[in-house]
Order: C-alpha cells, then structure tokens, then sequence
C-alpha cells in the first residue's frame, strides 16, 4: 500500500511506481519464457491472457490493499483507476518485449500490444502518461538484455 499510496505520494508518483512493477514482471516473464523454451508464436495466446491477468491482478490487488482494515485505519488512500492501471501495464509489456524483436516478431503479441494501446480511448492516457513513462524508466537499470 506504501507505494500506490496516493495520500502519502501523489498520483504522479503512485504511477511511477505501478509503471516500474509492470517493467520488473515483464521483465522477469520475458526470462521466464526463454528459460522455458517456450514458443511464442504456437503459445501467443496463452502469454496475451496471462498479461491481460497479470494487469487485472495487479489492479485487483492494489484495491483490496486500499481497502483493508490497517490502511483505512492509517488513512491510505488510493486514487488508482483502472484504466491508468491497465494502460500503464499494457505499455510496460510492450516496452520490455519490443527491446526483443527477434524473439517476439513472428508473433502477434507485439502488435496485439500496440493495438490496443492504439486504441482511441487510450490515446489521451499516452499523452498523460508520457512523464510517468519516461521516469518510470529511468528508475529501472537499462533494458538491454
């Protein structure tokens, strides 16, 4: 609750720190995958559920944090929405599996990606989220994996 706190941080900065979680599990699943072996294009399918969840869980978890007991009695607030949330998730997969292009072209994971954050509806998000972005990625050590 500490870091999506937006009381004790404010929103900008509770994004910031969503954006670098979403950097590190991307990260670690894009390791995950080529550890496994896995093949991207016959199982691209399964990896598209697994981040739209992986974002939904992330969102879920945020909210019941926020609602407990010790953060209402400490005074948390978390003024997260959902579709910060699920953008700021979509862009971080995308941003970590596109350093990847050899391993992600063949499928449509990349471009599923980029679709829907293409989407008219999250086009004023991209303009919001253009700081959040480029802070959040600074905090995070290089991307040259």
């Amino acid at each position: 609750m500490i870091y999506t706190d937006t009381q004790l941080n404010g929103l900008y900065t509770a994004h910031v720190n969503v954006y670098q979680s979403f950097i590190i599990a991307a990260t670690k699943m894009h390791h995950y995958i080529m550890s496994w072996g896995l093949d991207i294009v016959k199982h691209q399918k399964f990896l598209n559920n697994v981040i739209r969840h992986v974002i939904r869980y992330t969102y879920t978890a945020i909210r019941h944090q926020s609602c407990n007991k010790v953060a209402r009695d400490s005074g948390g607030v978390c003024d997260l929405q959902t579709c910060s949330v699920s953008w700021l998730g979509m862009h971080a997969f995308y941003t970590v599996f596109s350093k990847k292009p050899n391993v992600y072209n063949g499928s449509t994971l990349l471009t599923s990606l980029q679709f829907q954050l293409s989407l008219h509806r999250n086009i004023v998000l991209r303009r919001r989220f253009k700081k959040v972005v480029k802070e959040g990625l600074k905090g995070v050590p290089v991307l040259d994996f």
